[in-house]
């Protein structure tokens, strides 16, 4: 049987005996496609003749763009960066002798999806704003009456106070207040939902457009003279402001470039797409591709949803061909490193490239799955290569310096600052920002890959197709087990010992319930003073950063001048001069601006990224700790581990986590450049000061909010009442599966024979 034979059955299988629910989790697991998606893959995959198709991967703000900007353009910004997860474009780059782009747009069916999102989006927070008033109103009340309970003597008036109905309490100051505060909590609660706040905030900007979808079709195509022209048409399409970007899925773009000659480039969004349909569109494409390049900037190099990808696009997708790229490694060559390395830019580049080395193979090493990889078997023989796609760009316009941007001066400024020595000449310059992009290493890496075409693509298709056969298998095997497991509970329980059980889970419940939250709550508290501490640690030294950069862009220059030397009383003296000399302050504010703003890019990615990647594995070390508590408590012979295990899970999923960003905007006063003198200068000086000391504050002050609002929802969950009520409701379903056991086991061993009976061969 072909592998698009085997698959349509175990679809048949599932769809007849209602599989559904069951065979979605594990078809997460094992990247299990559709029946007629697999067949266009493998029908692509086994086309004669086609183009070399390479992926670009990594999280948003990565420095894909820049780095193709580099590798393809030469260094002009061509490809759009983008600014948030939401203005990240997909992006397919083939070559053409027609310069023009195709612009996919999101259909009618996309958008109607989109408003459901929306429309649920409305529906939780109308409903966690009540809620969460109505909590906020008892606590109110409670407060006021615990006021007046500590006073020794009551009024006839307060008495009567505190016999009312809260409603009647309130007056409508509070009420708003209350209403207010109750909002703004339902709204930090339900960021922790991605896909469905990316939604909302999709359809705002899609009604906010006024435009229907039948008038995007006369924009399908785009033509151009030139890649630049091009892109100064594009910006309507995928710009952050752009008029049209709501509706745009992707863009490819055809251009007569030489090095896009046979084969295609796909410059994906940040993984973890939180737009779903273009999510989906990402990994229709990824299966395609041959070849993989991992951008992973080098300050936060291979984080967990970096190593989520890999395991995708090797064990998922039949992906060998993979090469991973430390970028943005300009940002890494201060502080300790730069004295480990002397100061000296080569040497510094080795001594980072060494440590995130060390740091790749000590991760796949340690990783049960990667350890026995082959593919990350050959990668661990290399060492990572370092990229710094605006070190490129600014060696290439290094004498049209009017051209650079916010972003090249910052860095250029910083390099001039740190490393003096080995940028006062031209020629010095350009040789170490040649050192420091490495464009030439990625290069002859690109032309390796195209000279091996044939022998990738033969291996990719073989490798697709026998990944794909193998995780269907799995996926075969995971639904007999399931069933298997299913027949065997029943088979082997004896209702009176599962009566026993639920009845001696029941009597202890209220000790064993002390000892779970009690647990809990200690690792709740636990909790926050980490979080706070990675965040604060991280976040202090950015601003320390900051702070230094305001100093060293701080100078003073001496001016000499002219004045009279004429006196009344010396008749000699007139019409004479003399010298003097005065000092005034001298500031770079373009400096100090890119300083600034990328302050803020580094909150933004802290306080997102290393908060959720905390959460992910304190809910895993919950999950032992609270069945070792209970295997302690009520003994193996008393639970059944695996539906507590499944209970847990189930618990911890139902939490509504509060979500933590940081966007912030220049004030205007600060978005100057070029350098200022004088009261200029020490005005934008204390601007510049007073703005970091306020952001510091205020981001403090947000973090602690984001604390108080999880370990506040956190603390609301009976932990131990959750688990124990959805414990007993699985109890229950098996009791009732027991006790219809004739019926049930000849349902799951019909299933079982069902599945068997396919042979994947």
């Amino acid at each position: 049987m072909n592998i698009i034979n085997f698959s349509q059955k175990l679809d048949e299988i599932v769809s007849k005996n209602d599989l559904i629910n069951i065979s979605s989790l594990f078809k997460n697991d094992f990247a299990i496609s559709k029946t007629n998606e697999l067949a266009k893959a493998i029908e692509v995959i086994k086309e004669e003749g086609r183009v070399l198709k390479i992926g670009v991967v990594g999280r948003v703000k990565a420095g894909k763009s820049s780095l193709l900007n580099a590798l393809i353009f030469d260094g002009k910004n061509i490809l759009p960066k983008a600014a948030t997860p939401m203005t990240a474009a997909l992006t397919i780059l083939e070559y053409s002798e027609e310069t023009k782009a195709e612009v996919d747009f999101f259909t009618q069916k996309d958008i109607d999806d989109i408003k459901k999102d929306y429309d649920n989006y409305n529906r939780q927070l109308e409903q966690l704003t009540e809620s969460r008033y109505k909590e906020l109103e008892k606590l109110y009340l409670i407060k006021k009456k615990k006021e007046l309970e500590k006073k020794q003597t009551l009024t006839d008036k307060a008495k009567d106070f505190l016999q009312k109905d809260i409603s009647e309490i309130f007056n409508k100051e509070d009420e708003n207040k209350i209403k207010e505060k109750a909002e703004k909590q339902a709204t930090r609660e339900l960021k922790s939902n991605d896909s469905l706040v990316s939604s909302y905030d999709q359809y705002n900007r899609i009604k906010a457009c006024g435009i229907e979808v039948s008038e995007l079709d006369k924009f399908k195509e785009i033509t151009a003279d030139s890649a630049e022209e091009l892109n100064e048409k594009l910006l309507d399409f995928v710009g952050a402001d752009g008029r049209y970007m709501p509706f745009t899925k992707s863009v490819t773009l055809k251009l007569n470039e030489e090095s896009l000659k046979d084969i295609q480039i796909i410059d994906t969004p940040g993984i973890n797409d939180p737009v779903t349909s273009r999510e989906e569109r990402t990994k229709e494409l990824l299966k395609y591709c041959d070849v993989i390049f991992i951008v992973s900037p080098a300050g936060q190099f291979l984080n967990s949803a970096d190593m989520d990808l890999f395991d995708r696009i090797t064990s998922k997708e039949g992906i060998k061909e993979i090469y991973i790229i430390a970028s943005q490694i300009d940002n890494q060559l201060y502080g300790s490193e730069k004295a480990k390395g002397d100061g000296i830019p080569s040497k510094v580049l080795n001594v980072i490239s060494d440590t995130l080395t060390t740091q790749m193979r000590s991760i796949f090493e340690n990783d049960e799955y990667l350890k026995d990889n082959e593919t990350f078997q050959s990668l661990l023989k290399n060492r990572v290569i370092h990229s710094s796609g605006i070190s490129y760009g600014l060696m290439k316009k290094f004498d049209d310096k009017e051209s650079w941007d916010s972003n090249e001066n910052h860095v250029w400024g910083l390099l001039t600052s740190e490393y003096k020595d080995f940028f006062e000449t031209k020629e010095a310059s350009l040789a170490n920002l040649k050192l420091l992009a490495n464009i030439e290493t990625i290069h002859s890496i690109l032309d390796e890959v195209k000279s091996k075409k044939d022998e990738i693509l033969k291996e990719k298709k073989e490798s697709f197709i026998s990944n794909k056969l193998k995780n269907l298998v799995k996926y075969q095997n995971a639904l007999t087990s399931d069933m298997k497991e299913k027949i065997e509970r029943v088979k082997n329980s004896d209702i009176n010992e599962i009566k026993q059980q639920k009845e001696y889970m029941e009597k202890i419940q209220n000790r064993v319930s002390v000892t779970i939250n009690d647990e809990y709550f200690d690792i709740i508290e636990r909790l926050e003073i980490d979080i706070k501490s990675i965040l604060y640690d991280k976040l202090n030294s950015y601003f320390k950063r900051s702070k230094r950069d305001i100093t060293d862009s701080e100078g003073s220059e001496t001016e000499r001048y002219e004045v009279s030397s004429s006196s009344w009383y010396n008749p000699f003296s007139w019409g004479g001069t003399k010298t003097k000399t005065r000092t005034y302050t001298t500031v770079k504010a373009g400096h100090i601006k890119n300083s600034l703003e990328n302050l803020t890019d580094e909150i933004e990615n802290v306080i997102d990224i290393d908060s959720k990647e905390y959460l992910l594995n304190w809910r895993k070390k919950l999950t032992k700790t609270i069945i070792s508590k209970l295997r302690a408590e009520a003994g193996d012979d008393n639970l059944d581990i695996s539906l507590i295990n499944q209970t847990i899970r189930k618990v911890l999923n139902s939490v509504v986590y509060p979500n933590i960003t940081y966007d912030g905007e220049l004030p205007i006063e600060l978005k100057r450049s070029g350098s200022l003198i004088g009261s200029d200068a020490e005005i934008f000086i204390s601007d510049a000061e007073n703005y970091v000391s306020n952001l510091k504050g205020r981001v403090k002050k947000d973090i602690k909010s984001y604390l108080s609002t999880l370990i506040n929802s956190l603390k609301e969950v009976d932990i131990a009442k959750s688990i124990f009520k959805n414990y007993h409701k699985e109890i229950e379903n098996l009791t009732n599966e027991i006790e219809n056991r004739e019926l049930t086991l000849d349902r799951y061993s019909i299933i079982i024979q069902e599945l068997e009976n396919i042979d994947a061969q």
